[in-house]
């Protein structure tokens, strides 16, 4: 997603309408692949001085500024010092606290370190995020592909500025609701007619963990644009006030890799313990979902006794949460006759000033969730 200093959008009345790339950037997005081509090996603050000279096609500079983001990004490498970089300094600065010349403080960290004079110098700032060395842009990576990616990158950007968002989708709505579930975002989902509502808070609703909590609001654009049809509205503050963000299938985003069904590893991780201390019970992974009042609950996870199927537990994975998203969520769940289901929340995504609501059923967890917690729960409520 864009950082803030670089969105770039028009307002109409009270919406906002992002500067999307369109196909009359194409030569100018193909003089820039070639640049970061050309710079591969190179530390990454080599592109932006060479994007502060003219590129052929005479790309309007916000528009480059954000182009030159996103190939930024794509092509970061991976720092492979000869050696690392601390050593490398400790070594140098050790040695030169002594005194001496450069050359003879290098060459005598060299013979320390069992490495040439070139390879101390290339280690020594190695690790710093400007010294990272470029890769060269994806082979498959043409400018339309990457017109696309720009604009899902404000779009993404826009979103970070979001109270709430509002997505109807048809047609690939279950796939949406998933990658929302797997990317922990605080949402509730209900059925209008043939379509699926989903209705999740945006950063700017939270205490903390905003700024990761909107790169993964923003990821839900890709799956997005693998539905028959749907419509986004999200509400953002933006320095001239709120205006409304509206996105649908006809702008050009990049959608992403088509969606799969896939168990997150905690989910994953789980299912296997719930089998191995209940062997009496069956685990069913993604049960139909439930209706909880005027809205959806998609359980990641059902307990079901094999002997006597009435006797089953449903359990959630929650991501980011707050407390008043919780105590809404068991509010909603005991309205509709569901007070057992079991929420297993994320220690570390907490994104409100509060503990946990009184009374609730939940398992906290850190990285795995503690299975044997669930099962108590579970058999206690069946």
């Amino acid at each position: 997603m864009l950082p803030e200093r670089l969105l770039r959008y028009d307002l109409r009345a009270d919406e906002v309408v992002p500067r999307f790339l369109a196909p009359g950037d194409h030569p100018w997005l193909r003089a820039l692949l070639d640049a970061a081509a050309a710079l591969a090996g190179r530390p990454r603050r080599a592109l932006r001085e060479r994007l502060r000279e003219p590129l052929a096609g005479g790309p309007h500079p916000d528009r480059l500024a954000m182009a030159g983001h996103v190939v930024e990004a794509l092509c970061r490498g991976r720092a492979r010092p000869p050696v690392p970089s601390r050593r490398a300094r400790a070594a140098v600065f050790g040695l030169a606290a002594r005194g001496g010349a450069r050359p003879d403080v290098l060459a005598a960290a060299a013979g320390a370190l069992g490495v040439t004079v070139a390879q101390v110098e290339a280690s020594l700032l190695a690790d710093l995020a400007d010294e990272v060395p470029l890769a060269a842009p994806p082979p498959d990576l043409d400018p339309g592909a990457l017109a696309l990616r720009v604009n899902l990158a404000l779009a993404q950007g826009l979103l970070g500025r979001a109270a709430r968002v509002e997505v109807r989708a048809l047609g690939g709505a279950r796939a949406v609701v998933r990658q929302a579930k797997l990317l922990g975002l605080i949402c509730t989902v209900r059925r209008e007619d043939d379509a699926v509502v989903l209705e999740a808070s945006g950063p700017l609703a939270l205490f903390r963990r905003t700024r990761v909590y909107g790169r993964a609001l923003g990821a839900l654009l890709g799956p997005l644009g693998w539905c028959d049809r749907f419509e986004l509205a999200a509400p953002c503050a933006l320095p001239e006030g709120e205006r409304v963000l509206r996105l649908g299938p006809r702008d050009p985003l990049f959608r992403g890799a088509a969606p799969r069904r896939f168990d997150s590893q905690v989910e994953a991780a789980l299912a296997r313990d719930l089998a191995r201390l209940a062997p009496d019970w069956d685990v069913v992974r993604e049960p139909e979902p439930v209706a909880a009042g005027d809205g959806l609950i998609f359980p990641d996870l059902a307990l079901v006794h094999r002997l006597d199927p009435r006797r089953q537990a449903l359990i959630e994975v929650v991501g980011f949460w707050t407390p008043d998203y919780l105590a809404r969520k068991l509010d909603q769940l005991r309205r509709a006759g569901l007070p057992g289901l079991i929420l297993c929340v994320d220690a570390s995504r907490a994104c409100g000033p509060d503990d946990l609501p009184p009374g609730a059923r939940v398992v906290r967890y850190r990285r795995r969730v503690p299975a044997a917690e669930v099962l108590a729960l579970a058999l206690a409520s069946t």
